[in-house]
């Protein structure tokens, strides 16, 4: 089942996070602040510490590693809806590491930033609501 919707950018908002703020939880917060429904995240920075997930399909649940070290966030992208009534952000990171490795996966809670960008770009019109999908066990926008 195709699901998609038109948009057009109410408003676009650019800015840093503070140094050792949590990078999920301070987005998270400044787009219910903003009031913003609708939208997409992205940014660029470098983190002291993160914690990212991989969802394994066949047990339906997020295995949650955390990284206890200083990793360049090469990119960051996201999306905004709206989940049990709030505004609800989705998160994926790509992080570098010292050895110009790379891991990467959806964000969590628990990655300090030492220094981070961001954009924020709000949509005009009707939010994607969030809901529990049976097929894959994820809340995913529902028509």
């Amino acid at each position: 089942m195709e699901i998609i919707k038109e948009y057009r950018v109410k408003r676009i908002f650019q800015g840093r996070v503070p140094k050792g703020e949590d990078l999920f939880r301070w987005l998270t917060q400044k787009v219910n602040e903003l009031g913003i429904k609708a939208g997409m995240v992205s940014g660029i920075g470098a983190v002291t510490r993160a914690t990212i997930g991989y969802y394994d399909q066949i047990k339906r649940e997020y295995v949650i590693k955390s990284f206890e070290q200083p990793m360049e966030v090469l990119s960051l992208k996201g999306n905004v809806s709206v989940k049990d009534g709030t505004s609800f952000v989705h998160l994926h990171v790509v992080l570098g590491k010292e050895d110009f490795t790379v891991v990467g996966g959806h964000l969590f809670e628990g990655s300090e930033v030492f220094a981070f960008e961001f954009e924020i770009v709000e949509f005009e019109g009707e939010a994607f609501q969030r809901g529990f999908d049976e097929l894959t066990g994820l809340y995913l926008w529902q028509p």
